[in-house]
């Protein structure tokens, strides 16, 4: 697989993300997480089919915001959960040159069936899920 950022990478299918309703905008349906040496808490997801096209995402246990996010039972089918259910909440993450200007978008989290390599971005209504949340915390002075 070529990619714009990481140059020719091999990757093993079994690696293979899909998205079957891809991400809001987007017409990419499968996607690979790479974790980049010094990236700290963050890693990308970068479309398989498209070496232009990667996100720099979180992982939500990596914010300080409690966020509790709650799937439907038609989520649960598509994500093809199982008992137990177990899923990893990506939150796409806006960079900037200063790290207190960083954000996450917490209306638009991915969420990742990591056992099935199943993803579906769910879109979350309401004020108490911001656009751009800050990554940091805001320090008093």
């Amino acid at each position: 697989m070529e990619t714009t950022r990481f140059g020719s990478l091999e990757i093993e299918d079994d690696k293979v993300i899909s998205m079957p309703a891809g991400i809001l905008g987007f017409a990419e349906r499968r996607f690979i997480l790479l974790t980049p040496p010094n990236l700290g808490p963050f890693c990308w997801l970068q479309a398989v089919d498209n070496p232009n096209l990667a996100f720099v995402v979180t992982d939500v246990e990596n914010l300080v915001y409690d966020c509790s996010y709650k799937l439907t039972e038609d989520e649960c089918c598509a994500l093809e959960l199982g008992e137990d259910g177990k899923v990893i909440y990506l939150l796409i993450v806006n960079m900037a040159a200063e790290p207190q200007d960083i954000t996450v978008n917490l209306r638009g989290p991915i969420v990742l069936n990591p056992d099935r390599l199943i993803a579906r971005q769910l879109v979350m209504e309401g004020e108490s899920y911001p656009l751009r949340y800050p990554f940091f915390p805001i320090r008093g002075n």
